[in-house]
């Protein structure tokens, strides 16, 4: 006899899918929602042990999705990466699209921790997962979205439902524009993105449009402007009390250091870094600590154990961008050995890059 009590798990996966679409769309509440039907409904589903690996993969993706949005709702995200890692066994005996998943999560898991050559390398292998298995194009782009902006631009272009995936990639042609030295043309992405975020009426994506902005302004020298937009990106992270407050605030700090506005600088480097210890931000730990050793206390040793953050995490473009302002102040001050130091790690992250692109093409 059948036990009615007992929810068939092809029931219970569909949920699933839907938890899933709210997961990759940042709906919170929604998720949430989903989340919580579908733990109720997984206690009394039909045993089906690929099911229970896709709840576990979930859980830990929604877990991600709190430690970039709520960082405050979503505590140690390290310990939720070894349980998953556990439950599943690193990935073995997956295949398809729960092995997908498992790559995608961990990669994504691996960026938000800084650690780019360790996301690169699971991104690599989801992407020789994707096609294993029948997906639609709203997933090949969330997949590519973290690779290729021009691929997954024109997809979610189509959607009308995928706005704050627009908003992002705008955030992306911002970064290829900077990373290019063309600030110019960087902003008219991300003004772009603000007045989507605005008519999305997003907080966060208007502080990080603000936030980009400032970052354009302040590779074009404008000062002013870039404080101004670097203060408003602060006010409204600080209102959700985001994650991304601290990157607001360093830069803020670096752009008072830069007009040698000692004290205000100072102020905002204690902030700064009292956010960062508060969201265990250990990259804009050592980026304010680069703020300090090299503007406030003059500490070439702090500066260098910043730049060694930089090297062990595989953050090479911040090390070529901070080293030559580095040096550039170092040969200002006619201390030219340390300068010639910095421009050597620079030249060294240069062939970093330039290696790492090798690869990725070949």
């Amino acid at each position: 006899m059948v036990d009615k009590s007992v929810i068939p798990y092809d029931l219970v996966a569909t949920k699933m899918n839907y938890w899933y679409v709210a997961l990759k769309n940042d709906w919170v509440d929604k998720a949430e929602k989903m989340r919580s039907e579908v733990k109720q409904e997984i206690a009394i589903m039909e045993e089906n042990q690929d099911v229970l690996i896709y709840f576990s993969l979930l859980e830990f993706r929604h877990k991600l999705m709190l430690d970039y949005l709520c960082p405050e709702a979503a505590k140690d995200i390290r310990v939720h990466y070894e349980e998953l890692r556990e439950k599943t066994k690193g990935g073995k005996n997956l295949n398809g699209m729960l092995e997908y998943y498992y790559y995608l999560f961990t990669a994504m898991y691996h960026f938000r921790q800084k650690e780019l050559l360790h996301a690169l390398a699971y991104y690599q292998n989801a992407e020789n997962q994707l096609n294993s298995f029948e997906s639609d194009e709203i997933e090949k782009a969330e997949f590519y979205f973290k690779l290729s902006e021009i691929y997954f631009y024109k997809i979610y272009l189509k959607q009308p439902t995928y706005g704050q995936r627009r908003v992002q990639c705008q955030f992306l042609m911002t970064g290829n524009w900077l990373d290019k030295m063309n600030p110019e043309k960087a902003l008219e992405h991300t003004s772009k993105a603000l007045s989507d975020a605005k008519e999305l009426q997003v907080d966060y994506l208007i502080g990080s449009s603000h936030l980009n902005i400032g970052i354009c302004y302040s590779q074009l020298e404008e000062h002013y402007k870039a404080e101004n937009h670097f203060q408003m990106a602060a006010k409204l992270y600080k209102n959700e009390k985001h994650s991304f407050l601290p990157k607001a605030l360093f830069n803020i700090s670096h752009v008072k250091a830069k007009q040698e506005k000692w004290i205000e600088a100072e102020d905002l480097y204690f902030e700064g870094r009292e956010w960062a210890q508060k969201f265990e931000d250990q990259e804009f730990l050592a980026k304010l600590k680069m703020i300090y050793g090299l503007y406030l206390s003059f500490d070439l040793d702090a500066v260098r154990e910043s730049f060694e953050f930089f090297s062990e995490k595989g953050m090479y473009a911040d090390i070529e961008e901070y080293g030559v302002i580095t040096a550039e102040l170092l040969q200002g001050k006619e201390m030219l050995h340390d300068s010639l130091e910095f421009y050597r790690r620079v030249v060294e992250a240069r062939r970093q890059i330039q290696r790492s692109e090798t690869v990725n093409e070949s």
